[in-house]
C-alpha cells in the first residue's frame, strides 16, 4: 500500500472521525453497499472532496481489489483554512500569498513551496480539484519544507482569490504575456501570485480575478519556462522589493 492511500470503511471513516487531513475519496460508482452515504456524509462534514468512479480505478489506487469500495488519499500535513490564515495575519504586513492553478507535476509543486518557504512567502493555496495536492511526492520534492508554511487548499480559486482582495491584496498572474515585468514591479505590500497550469497556464476564471499579469521578460525568442523555475525568479524578487521597500 502506498504511504498516502487508506481504504477500507475501517480505515477511511477513522480517518474522517479523527479529522486526518484527506486529499479526496473515491468511492465505486457501482456500489451499493449501506455505509457510502455515512462516509460521503462524513466527507462533506469534513469538507473533503469525493468522486465515484470505475472499480478498475480503486484496485489500481489501492493495489488491491479487497478495498471495499472506498479508497482515500491523504495528505502528510493538515491544510490550513484561508478564514484561519486572514484571521492570524489580520494586523500582520507585508504578505506574500503563493498560489498554484491546477499544477499537476507533484515535483513542481513540492519545489515551488520549498522556494516560497525560501524566500519568506507568507502561505501557499493549491487547487483542491485538478492539481496535485499535498503527498508522499511533493513532500519528498520539498525536502520537508511542507512543514514550514501554511498550505491553504481552495475548492473555488477565483472565490477564493476574491477573498485576498477583500483583505487588501493585490492579485498577480505570471503569464509570458503580461503587460508587467516582474524586475521593474512596484510589488504591492499584500500581493497574491498566481501560477497556471504547466500545460494550459491559468484558467480563464482565474485570470477574471487578475489586477495584473507580469512577464519574465526572456532573451532569444523564448517564451516561457518550467514553473518551479519561474516561480523562483517572481518570488526572490519579490522578496528583495519587500526587503526593500516594506521592512
Amino acid at each position: 500500500m502506498k504511504k498516502d492511500v487508506i481504504f477500507g470503511y475501517n480505515a477511511v471513516s477513522e480517518a474522517l472521525r479523527a479529522g486526518h487531513p484527506i486529499n479526496r475519496i473515491y468511492f465505486s460508482a457501482s456500489s451499493k453497499r449501506p455505509y457510502i452515504a455515512e462516509l460521503k456524509a462524513l466527507a462533506q462534514a469534513n469538507k473533503v472532496r469525493f468522486d465515484f468512479v470505475e472499480l478498475s480505478k480503486l484496485n489500481v489506487l489501492a493495489g488491491t481489489g479487497e478495498h471495499q469500495d472506498v479508497v482515500a488519499i491523504t495528505s502528510p500535513v493538515a491544510y490550513t483554512e484561508l478564514s484561519d490564515f486572514l484571521a492570524a495575519n489580520a494586523q500582520v504586513n507585508p504578505l506574500v500569498v503563493v498560489v498554484l492553478d491546477q499544477l499537476q507535476h507533484a515535483g513542481n509543486v513540492g519545489i515551488i513551496i520549498r522556494t516560497a518557504v525560501g524566500a519568506g512567502a507568507s502561505a501557499v493555496m493549491l487547487s483542491g480539484r485538478g492539481g496535485s495536492l499535498i503527498n508522499d511526492q511533493v513532500f519528498r520534492a520539498s525536502a520537508g519544507a511542507i512543514f514550514h508554511i501554511p498550505i491553504i487548499k481552495s475548492s473555488s480559486l477565483a472565490q477564493d482569490l476574491q477573498r485576498l482582495k477583500d483583505h487588501d491584496f493585490w492579485v498577480y498572474g505570471l503569464d509570458a504575456n503580461g503587460e508587467g515585468n516582474v524586475f521593474t514591479e512596484r510589488w504591492a505590500r499584500r500581493s497574491a501570485i498566481v501560477i497556471g497550469n504547466e500545460h494550459e497556464g491559468a484558467r480563464r476564471v482565474t485570470r477574471k480575478v487578475y489586477d495584473l499579469r507580469v512577464r519574465i521578460p526572456m532573451a532569444n525568442n523564448f517564451d516561457s519556462l518550467n514553473a518551479a523555475v519561474a516561480a523562483g525568479i517572481v518570488l526572490f524578487q519579490i522578496a528583495h522589493y519587500t526587503a526593500q521597500n516594506y521592512r
